[in-house]
């Protein structure tokens, strides 16, 4: 969830490409403007990420990474697919291009109760046009 186009990139060019494709995660959540979209997540994910990132147990003993969740979920809001439909098609788009990763799961649930509303506004006003705008192999 937090590696940025660069990374994902470079994890590419690492691996190689891959049959069906690499595969990547986004917050994604449509709201009228890129603010609202933002405001949403900022009242609801810092909660819930400070009980999920405090119960996160590295299974090679490392110690367990020290995220603050208000700047995580700055961060996350900064780097996926946060704003209007127009602004989240871009994103994908434009991720797309410069990783090479044009599969994604998408984490919708980061507004909580709005959970649903942003579902269908995905499959409503995002998807529909992000098929057209993906590089062709």
């Amino acid at each position: 969830m937090h590696a940025d186009d660069e990374e994902k990139a470079e994890t590419v060019r690492r691996y190689g490409p891959s049959d069906p494709g690499h595969i990547s995660t986004v917050l994604c959540e449509v709201a009228d403007d890129r603010e609202a979209a933002v405001r949403r997540l900022r009242a609801a994910m810092p909660g819930w990420l400070d009980a999920g990132l405090a119960a996160h147990v590295p299974v090679d003993g490392r110690p367990r990474p020290n995220r603050d969740p208000v700047a995580y979920t700055e961060e996350l809001c900064g780097i996926h697919p946060v704003g209007s439909a127009d602004d989240c098609v871009a994103k994908l788009a434009e991720s797309a291009r410069r990783t090479g990763v044009e599969h994604v799961i998408m984490m919708i649930e980061g507004s909580g109760d709005r959970a649903e509303e942003n579902i269908r506004r995905i499959g409503a006003e995002v998807l529909p046009r992000l098929t057209s705008r993906l590089p062709r192999r």
